[in-house]
């Protein structure tokens, strides 16, 4: 009976401890580093089970969890702890910073390194800078001041535009410049010919990192593709542990960024009216100011119009993103959405609208097999109107139009006039021959864009030593014009057509891509101190494009926007082009005890860009490193990093229109039948475009890396240049030029970038930092040493030993003080009151292209409290301000003037004046008049924000709240009269793509940068 007894006791007893030991209990603590300070985010795992949390900004944290139960702490750059759980309630836990992790990991071409065993120059931007410049609608204008040796211009300040980006200098003169775009493996196609430019549909709230490859050590391995630099994009991803969950949601307005024209209000108008009559201005004689009578002059000037307040308003921005990210060990995910809206600043419109979503998973399905899957979309739309230099232009119109003509029509007595439906009349009177305010409601412009991007990778371990990775990515982009002209519209008094009223163009364009790769990797260490990792690269990408375009006119309704209801259609055209690129390549990567590194690759393109005989292009790069701060001597020295590395490699450029080896026809019509008409001459002899490019670099980190920075010297040749070179009228040839490899160019100069924590205690931070490069450029040789003129108005030149597109221009000499004439100098260098495109000549030393640039920033932060400001610079560049001269043009006077117009020669002896009306025929000329400096510096953003202290949410089922109110173009320091960031001058005129366009060369009325203040709130889960 005892013995009975005691077994059941024992069996009690031990169902007692068992369930003492399963009882679950919340544990929570603090995370910090070696150094006290709190880690946010650290993820907190029980160990064999999907239970897990992260760390709050504070780096507190709070688990369910079993006695007896093993809690695994990691973070990027720690090393893993794991802590059993005891009787106590509270785990604070200190991590250690990890020798093989705590070196920052980057993004490298086909794969990622430690940045202390790369030996390519690469700059990075991570999210937490990106943070600062998010909202924008474009990521390339994120990259703006922020890498040395980028250079980039915000087109203008279209909303959904993106920016020119080059990439140390200008490596090719007709072939596009734009750097290589690769999103998580895609590469991204850009068109700049056929306005296909995906960028600006990628929600920059998804991205993680961007890393920028600027030599041949990164940049060759994509082969003909890498020549202008490559931009790889990383997004965001999923971590294992609890789902954590973000939204983003700010809201604010912009304006236009006020430029220094003092326009005429309507009594100035119609005084220099006058004058200019007296003085025998043709084009004054009959406008108001010469014939009104004194009452219809009052009545005039009652009118005074300040045609900004009537065209432009003030922008909304608004920009919403929410995503949840979590996972176990085994499966990750990262889903987002995304909304933005930018009004824009022109009234009657809606501006631009963009709606993204995005999946990103990782799912280890065995311990042999790793596959990754992205997928985003799309869709945007805009209604903005086109980019022109003339009446249609809203931008040009709140210059040229005439204060004394109204908004809206008047009758006798001063009264707005009404249709009969009672609404008021747009005024066509006072030289408003078209009214802008009103095409804006008919003639309308819809453009849609829906993307697609995805990509699918698989990584196999073949064993410790070999691996393999599958992967395809995708990208799809369907764009959607519809042009309207309503029936009764603005446009039908010129264009159209009394029996068929109205007028509408369907343009659809399809561009998709897709790219195969497969890369095998070897990786050993051999002896502990010898590293190898070499790789076998095969690539595939195909390009298909369909286009097609329906015109049709007479429409029984304004309501009824379907081609089905036209009477009839005036065009049908439609086209498929592709292209294919094939690649094979070898990697290989050494190092000695991560002392001393070697690296080289070897990449053949194949290009159907090119004939039969020249269909291949090899591209090769070497590069070598050494890490001075891992040798003895340096062994506790104030060095943390120190490398020095040099490379020297080639890359390509295939950026040419397709089939340009062949002749080309095109079909037409004649006598009513079906006909075929000589297009292009073709050039079987035309080649890759190639670069040799040179770099060497020292990297530096000092005091626990609290000061850190990059020099850099580089050295870029790009050869066998692709120019449309001129050919004979007879050859057959449309534009009387055939695409040649005929010249080279050179750039060459230094980048600097440091940075530094300046203080960094428990309470402040202080952080500054900047970068800035040093460029010189030099057109080396052109076919047979002539001159290329070139620029979208002629007024720029190629020419041996000179800067690339140097301005070519008449020089002015001023006025003459005895009888006001303009003078001129003409090529022996006499001042003459003559003009003469004889007198034209190169302006040596100024050319649109700065040879100074960069960024700095300052960043304070106090307990939750947030400043930072990033300003952007530029400096040696020279801008045409068509702009300015348009507002002073003797010509002009039937459009609103500047009032530096009455400035003019009236007597003789008067200096510093403009030349007298008398003169207009040579006073309006295009000259180094209007040639201006483009220096200027840029507080480009300004960030204040405040994080809420954990302590204070802990009521509350968030675990962020953070408030923040951002400037965009706050402030801008230029002598330049107007703005100086010019990217375009005027798109219609001159764009990205074509054979002369240079960007930045001068101005014209294109959508002014906008100045914006936009508040936010962020909050975590």
């Amino acid at each position: 009976m005892r013995t009975k007894f005691s077994g059941i006791l024992t069996l009690f007893l031990a169902f007692i401890v068992q369930f003492t030991f399963a009882q679950e209990k919340t544990i929570s603590g603090t995370v910090t580093d070696d150094k006290g300070l709190p880690l946010p985010g650290v993820n907190i795992i029980v160990k064999n089970t999907t239970n897990g949390t992260q760390t709050d900004f504070d780096g507190n944290y709070s688990i369910l969890a079993n006695r007896g139960a093993v809690l695994t702490y990691s973070y990027v750059g720690f090393e893993t702890k794991e802590i059993a759980v005891t009787d106590s309630d509270v785990i604070n836990v200190e991590l250690a910073a990890s020798a093989s992790e705590l070196e920052e990991v980057i993004v490298t071409a086909y794969g990622v390194g430690r940045r202390s065993t790369v030996t390519a120059a690469i700059s990075t931007v991570g999210a937490e800078d990106i943070e600062d410049f998010v909202p924008t609608t474009s990521i390339d204008n994120i990259l703006q001041g922020q890498a040395a040796g980028v250079q980039v211009t915000a087109a203008n300040g279209r909303p959904g535009n993106t920016a020119f980006v080059q990439i140390r200098g200008t490596g090719s003169i007709n072939a596009s410049t734009t750097p290589l775009y690769v999103i998580d493996g895609v590469p991204i196609p850009i068109n700049e010919g056929e306005n296909f430019n995906p960028l600006n549909n990628i929600n920059p709230n998804d991205i993680e990192s961007l890393s920028i490859l600027k030599d041949a050590a990164s940049a060759s391995k994509y082969g003909s593709r890498g020549a202008n630099g490559v931009v790889l994009i990383t997004t965001k991803k999923g971590r294992a542990g609890e789902a954590k969950i973000s939204f983003n949601s700010s809201y604010g307005f912009g304006e236009r960024i006020a430029d220094p024209f003092d326009l005429m209000n309507a009594e100035q108008k119609l005084e220099i009216e006058r004058q200019y009559a007296d003085l025998g201005v043709g084009a004054a004689n009959r406008l108001p100011g010469n014939t009104a009578t004194p009452a219809e002059r009052a009545r005039l000037i009652s009118y005074d119009t300040n045609w900004e307040e009537e065209l432009l308003r003030t922008s909304v921005v608004q920009n919403n993103s929410l995503s949840i990210a979590g996972g176990t060990e085994d499966l990750t995910y990262f889903l987002s959405l995304g909304y933005n809206i930018d009004t824009g600043i022109i009234d009657r419109i809606d501006g631009f609208e963009r709606v993204s979503a995005r999946l990103n998973t990782t799912y280890q399905a065995k311990k042999w097999l790793a596959i990754g899957a992205n997928v985003s979309a799309a869709r945007s739309t805009t209604d903005l109107p086109r980019d022109r230099n003339n009446v249609q232009n809203p931008f040009r119109g709140m210059y040229d139009y005439n204060p004394y003509a109204p908004l809206y029509a008047r009758d006798d007595n001063g009264n707005i006039v009404n249709d009969a439906d009672g609404n008021p009349v747009f005024n066509r009177g006072g030289g408003i021959f078209f009214p802008i305010a009103q095409a804006l409601q008919t003639e309308l412009e819809d453009n849609r864009n829906l993307l697609f991007i995805g990509n699918l990778s698989a990584d196999i371990t073949l064993s410790e030593k070999f691996s393999n990775r599958f992967a395809v990515g995708v990208i799809n982009n369907k764009f959607n014009r519809t042009n309207r002209s309503l029936p009764g519209g603005v446009l039908q008094g010129f264009i159209g057509d009394a029996n068929f009223p109205g007028t509408q163009t369907e343009n659809v364009n399809v561009d998709f891509e897709y790219n195969v790769n497969n890369l095998f990797t070897y990786t050993d260490t051999y002896n502990d101190l010898h590293n190898l990792t070499a790789s076998v690269l095969l690539e595939y990408n195909e390009n298909i494009r369909n286009e097609l375009r329906v015109d049709a006119r007479g429409f029984p309704s304004p309501k009824i926007p379907y081609l089905d209801v036209a009477a009839e259609a005036t065009r049908a055209d439609s086209n498929e082009s592709r292209r294919i690129l094939f690649s094979q390549a070898v990697f290989a990567d050494y190092n000695y005890d991560e002392k001393y590194i070697l690296s080289g690759s070897l990449r053949r393109d194949g290009s159907s860009r090119f004939g039969p005989d020249n269909k291949y292009g090899t591209f090769y790069s070497g590069s070598i490193a050494w890490n001075i701060a891992k040798e003895n001597f340096l062994e506790g020295s104030v060095f943390n990093d120190l490398k020095l590395r040099a490379s020297y490699g080639t890359s390509g450029n295939q950026n040419i229109p397709d089939f340009q080896y062949i002749d080309a026809a095109d079909f037409t019509t004649y006598n009513g039948n079906t006909a075929l008409r000589p297009l292009r001459a073709g050039n079987p002899a035309i080649q890759w475009e190639s670069q040799a490019i040179l770099d060497i670099g020292l990297e530096f980190g000092l005091f626990n890396n609290r000061v850190s920075g990059v020099i850099d010297y580089f050295k870029k040749n790009s050869q066998d240049l692709l120019l449309n070179r001129p050919i004979s009228h007879t050859a057959g040839d449309e534009d009387n030029g055939i695409f040649s490899n005929i010249g080279e160019v050179e750039n060459k100069g230094f980048e600097f970038s440091l940075n530094a924590d300046v203080i960094r205690t428990d309470n402040w931070s202080v952080s500054l930092g900047g970068n800035v490069t040093f460029l010189d450029n030099e057109v080396v040789k052109l076919v047979d040493g002539d001159d290329i003129i070139t620029g979208t108005f002629g007024n720029n030149i190629l020419r041996e030993g000179e800067d690339i597109y140097s301005y070519y221009l008449v020089e002015y000499a001023g006025v003459n003080p005895d009888n006001g004439a303009p003078l001129y100098v003409d090529l022996d260098g006499n001042t003459t009151e003559t003009y003469s495109d004889s007198f034209l000549q190169i302006q040596e030393g100024k050319s649109p292209i700065a040879d100074l640039q960069g960024g700095f920033y300052g960043s304070f932060k106090y307990k939750g409290f947030g400043l930072r400001g990033d300003f952007v610079f530029r400096g040696g560049n020279y801008i045409l301000n068509n702009q300015r001269q348009s507002g002073i043009a003797i010509g002009n006077i039937d459009a609103n003037l500047r009032t530096e117009a009455f400035n003019y020669w009236k007597q003789p002896g008067d200096t510093n004046v403009l030349p007298s009306p008398t003169f207009q025929a040579t006073a309006d000329q295009t000259s180094t008049r209007f040639l201006e400096k483009g220096d200027f510096i840029r507080l480009r953003t300004l960030t204040l924000d405040y994080t809420l202290p954990s302590k204070f949410l802990d009521a509350l089922p968030i675990n962020k709240l953070r408030i923040y109110a951002t400037g965009q173009n706050v402030l801008t320091f230029t002598d330049y009269e107007g703005d100086p960031e010019i990217g375009l001058g005027s798109a219609e005129s001159g764009n990205q793509g074509d054979g002369t366009f240079v960007p930045g060369s001068f101005s014209l009325f294109s959508y002014p940068q906008v100045k914006s203040y936009i508040f936010g709130l962020e909050l975590g889960f």
